[in-house]
């Protein structure tokens, strides 16, 4: 009988559970994919990270979310202009960080998620944001409708002025961002959204969620607004909430 020494079976263990990811570029944006398979395709987007540093907060999330779901791909999207601080950096420009959900940026988030999707070989896409990630997406579900089965933005700035304001903060001038409350006329009605928020959130404060989902059911779409009770605005107050809520659409 062939014996297996424990520091063998541990390496064994490392390289099963740690999930490596590689880096994948299959249309004009980059980022990393996690697990595989065509169960479904997870698309995970960081926010604005306006403070400054490296975009790579949501590797981590979506890492578990591959660990916890067989078959399925997880891809951590790089926005237009962001950089992993590891080597990655997508093409465009995120304008210094701030008003930069445009349409042409939004659009190749939309043909970076196709081409992965065609390239993972499955037709369920689920998209997840945090933050400016979660505007961004709310722009996609309006310029490319019917690409993702189901959202969830996490941390929105939904109503981009009325952020803004709430926080003190003037307009952008000549903003160019596509707010996502004015694409919901023009998202596909069986796209099932969901908003995750913070109670405590006091940067994307939980009326910005609020409001979008009660326009979104006002529009016939199918949404739900989900508190995080105490979680202010940070992605690690939410995210064990957010990968339920993952595992759940995965199942559908």
């Amino acid at each position: 009988m062939i014996q297996i020494s424990k520091r063998l079976l541990s390496m064994i263990a490392f390289l099963i559970f740690t999930l490596p990811a590689f880096a994948q570029s299959p249309g004009p944006l980059q980022g990393k994919v996690y697990g595989s398979g065509n169960r479904a395709l997870v698309v995970v987007q960081h926010g604005d990270v306006s403070s400054g540093g490296a975009a790579n907060y949501h590797y981590d999330f979506a890492r578990s979310v591959a660990r916890a779901n067989k078959n399925v791909t997880v891809f951590a999207l790089l926005r237009p202009g962001y950089s992993d601080g590891k080597g990655l950096k997508s093409k465009g420009s995120n304008s210094g960080r701030r008003d930069h959900y445009t349409k042409t940026n939004n659009k190749l988030v939309a043909q970076t998620i196709q081409a992965m999707a065609k390239q993972v070989g499955t037709s369920k896409i689920i998209g997840v944001g945090h933050s400016g990630g979660a505007a961004q997406l709310g722009g996609v579900l309006g310029l490319a409708p019917g690409l993702l089965d189901s959202a969830i933005l996490v941390s929105c700035p939904c109503d981009i002025a009325t952020w803004r304001s709430k926080r003190g903060k003037s307009a952008w001038p000549k903003s160019a961002s596509q707010s996502p409350h004015k694409q919901i006329s023009k998202i596909a009605k069986g796209t099932r959204i969901t908003l995750v928020v913070g109670t405590n959130d006091s940067n994307t404060f939980p009326d910005l969620s609020k409001d979008y989902v009660a326009a979104a059911k006002a529009r016939g779409l199918s949404a739900q607004y989900v508190p995080v009770n105490g979680a202010g605005h940070g992605f690690s107050g939410t995210q064990s909430t957010v990968r339920k809520l993952v595992k759940t659409e995965i199942n559908r």
